[in-house]
């Protein structure tokens, strides 16, 4: 791929799979419905900082849920609709049914996790407004993002992900359905600190300077590098993991999945059953097993799985990029 390509994973419909024997139960083959993923992922470098239409120190925007992904209401343009929260996104992805009239540049090769390839060209798009916020003079890429209405039958603007509120302090709440965004000063604190702090059970510093976020955690005593990806409807583990990652999960079903074309792939589901991070242990989130070569050549970094929504629902996470810092108060059993 040339350098300076835009590069692209979208998770979609075939999700192919290489496990060892071991992992392949005499499981039946049914087909069964599978929680989709999805990831685009630019070089884009560029964040924004919006402006906070009541002048205030932080929004709460609500999100919605369709299946498992979760949405916020916006108005792109002239154009009313829903973005995906997207954190394995670069930043702001538009859908082509709605933008294919705005002037194009920058087309370039992408690649999927299916091997697939494609376009993705540039727009420039003047105002966007979310709940409370407003950005102005933002470019996009633009592609086809049909798949995602056509599945959850709800209209997709497009995908939003941290490079349009890497400048603020980001706190994800699952259970209440809410994205907070806080305002901070050039060394990453609170502007207002009549809140206080951020009280995590467990922090793990970031290491990278990216749009897209990768944590630390461990199986079978291993420390595995994690995309953080908020629009993953499951879990994943790659299927090239070591044997003693591979051995602690359990399989419970396998399924095929019908592609674009007419050719079907084996999907297996599971359970992680020895995940940690920190000293927390976090048993029964659900995954996936598949190969994540193409994920990893698109990100630039070895991944060695995803985090997706069910780890989302395991507490609440804030994010500080100028701190460089991840935290997570977990939920307690009797909150679930």
């Amino acid at each position: 791929m040339k350098t300076g390509a835009i590069k692209y994973s979208i998770l979609l419909f075939l999700l192919i799979v290489v496990a060892p024997a071991t992992l392949l139960p005499n499981l039946s083959t049914s087909p069964i419905p599978i929680p989709i993923s999805y990831s685009f992922i630019s070089l884009q470098t560029i964040t924004y900082t919006p402006e906070f239409n009541l002048s205030s120190d932080s929004v709460v925007i609500p999100l919605k849920r369709a299946g498992r992904l979760f949405l916020i209401e916006a108005k792109v343009e002239d154009q009313t609709g829903n973005l995906v929260f997207d954190t394995g996104a670069n930043g702001l992805v538009l859908n082509a049914t709605y933008f294919r009239d705005h002037a194009k540049t920058g087309g370039s090769n992408t690649i999927g996790i299916t091997g697939a390839v494609g376009v993705v060209e540039q727009i420039s798009i003047s105002r966007i407004e979310l709940p409370e916020i407003t950005y102005k003079n933002v470019r996009a890429d633009v592609t086809n993002l049909g798949h995602i209405e056509n599945r959850r039958g709800i209209k997709i603007l497009g995908l939003i992900g941290f490079s349009m509120m890497k400048n603020l302090e980001i706190v994800i709440d699952a259970k209440h359905n809410q994205l907070i965004l806080i305002r901070i000063d050039k060394a990453g604190r609170r502007t207002n600190s009549a809140g206080g702090e951020f009280k995590a059970d467990y922090m793990q510093r970031i290491e990278n300077n990216t749009n897209i976020l990768f944590l630390k955690g461990k199986i079978a005593g291993r420390n595995l590098n994690f995309c953080f990806d908020t629009g993953a409807e499951t879990n994943a583990i790659s299927s090239d993991s070591n044997k003693s990652v591979l051995n602690t999960l359990t399989i419970t079903r396998r399924s095929v999945l019908k592609g674009a074309g007419s050719t079907g792939s084996e999907v297996l589901f599971g359970r992680m059953n020895d995940f940690a991070m920190g000293e927390k242990q976090i048993r029964e989130m659900e995954t996936i097993i598949t190969n994540l070569d193409a994920l990893s050549d698109a990100f630039g970094t070895k991944i060695d799985g995803m985090l997706g929504y069910n780890f989302l629902e395991q507490g609440i996470v804030c994010i500080n990029f100028v701190k460089k810092q991840f935290g997570i108060r977990f939920i307690k059993g009797e909150e679930k």
